[in-house]
C-alpha cells in the first residue's frame, strides 16, 4: 500500500510529465495577487489565484487527505482523444481519403496499406494511416494519435523520407481549440517545429480541409511586491514587469481552412534545432501548406 509521500510523489511526477515542468516539486508557487511565495500546506483556496514562478502558468492548490498538499499546474489542453484508435480517427481517416480519392483519382489512394519491409536498404514496414500519389510523387498522412512518443514520430518521419516519400501530420479534435492561452503537449511541440511553426489540426465535417495553427508566444503580467528582508535588513521589491509563458502559447489560426488537394505542397526540410528549444527535428520530406506566414513574433500581452 502506498504511503502519503508516495502517493505525493506519483502526483508531482505525473503533474512534471504533463506540464513539462519542474517548478511545483517544492510545493511552492506564488500568489497573482502580490506575487508572494506561499507553500502548499499554508495557502488555502481563498488565497488565490496562484501561478508557476518557473513556467508562469496558473496553478491550483490541492488540499489532500491521506497525502500532503501540493500545487498543481492549470494550463489548458487541446481536446483530443487517448490512446488507441477511436471513432474520431476513423472518421478522420474517412473523410479525407474521399476527398483525396476525387480530387486525384488516378492516385490510388487507400487506407493502411502496408509499406514492405527492405532489409537490404535497413528500410523497416510501414502501415501509414492513408497514401496515395499526387503528380505521381508518394505523399502519406498520418492521424496523430496521442500514444505516439516522439521516438515513434522521428523514427516514421525518417523512414518516410529515406523512401522520398513526403509526410504530413495532422491531429484530429473532439471540440474546437478556442482561441485561450493553453499548453501544447510535447508532440504538438514536435510537428510545430517540423512544419515551421504550423500544427495542422481536424475536425469533423473539415472533409480534406485542415486549420492550420502557430503556437504564438504570450507573456503574463508579475504584479509588483515590496517586503523587508530580515537578513539583509533592507526593503526589496520584485514583480511590476511583463514576462514570457515558458509552456503556455497562444493559438493563432488562419481565418480559413486550408485544403489539403489544393493548397499544400511537398518540401524538404534538413535536420533542425530551433533556438532555446530542446526539441530537434530529423531532416524530413514534408507534405506542408503554401502559405506565407500569418503571424508576427511579438508576444501576446493579455
Amino acid at each position: 500500500m502506498e504511503n502519503a509521500n508516495d502517493l505525493l510523489n506519483s502526483k508531482i511526477k505525473q503533474d512534471v510529465r504533463i506540464s513539462m515542468c519542474f517548478g511545483l516539486v517544492g510545493r511552492i508557487a506564488n500568489t497573482v495577487s502580490n506575487n508572494r511565495r506561499i507553500h502548499a500546506d499554508d495557502a488555502l483556496k481563498k488565497d488565490g489565484p496562484f501561478y508557476c514562478s518557473e513556467c508562469l502558468s496558473d496553478v491550483i492548490v490541492r488540499k489532500c487527505i491521506g497525502k500532503r498538499d501540493h500545487f498543481a499546474h492549470k494550463g489548458r489542453l487541446s481536446n483530443i482523444y487517448g490512446s488507441g484508435e477511436t471513432q474520431l480517427h476513423k472518421d478522420c481517416k474517412k473523410e479525407i481519403l474521399l476527398h483525396l480519392q476525387s480530387a486525384f483519382p488516378d492516385g490510388k489512394w487507400e487506407m493502411e496499406r502496408p509499406i514492405k519491409e527492405d532489409k537490404v536498404k535497413g528500410l523497416s514496414e510501414l502501415v501509414p494511416d492513408i497514401s496515395g500519389r499526387i503528380k505521381g510523387k508518394p505523399v502519406v498522412i498520418e492521424v496523430q494519435r496521442s500514444f505516439l512518443n516522439l521516438r515513434t514520430i522521428t523514427k516514421r518521419t525518417e523512414q518516410y523520407t529515406k523512401r522520398d516519400v513526403a509526410i504530413l501530420w495532422l491531429i484530429p479534435l473532439k471540440e474546437s481549440l478556442g482561441t485561450e492561452y493553453f499548453r501544447p503537449r510535447l508532440f504538438e511541440k514536435f510537428i510545430h517545429i517540423m512544419y515551421y511553426g504550423r500544427v495542422y489540426f481536424w475536425e469533423v465535417g473539415y472533409g480534406a480541409k485542415v486549420l492550420p495553427v502557430h503556437f504564438g508566444y504570450a507573456e503574463r503580467w508579475i504584479e509588483e511586491n515590496s517586503w523587508f528582508d530580515v537578513e539583509h535588513r533592507e526593503k526589496r521589491t520584485a514583480g511590476g514587469y511583463w514576462k514570457l509563458f515558458k509552456t503556455i502559447r497562444e493559438p493563432i489560426m488562419l481565418e480559413n481552412l486550408l485544403d489539403i488537394t489544393k493548397d499544400f505542397i511537398i518540401d524538404p526540410a534538413n535536420e533542425w534545432q530551433p533556438e532555446n528549444e530542446d526539441l530537434k527535428v530529423p531532416k524530413r520530406l514534408i507534405f506542408r501548406d503554401n502559405h506565407k506566414e500569418w503571424w508576427t513574433d511579438q508576444a501576446t500581452r493579455k
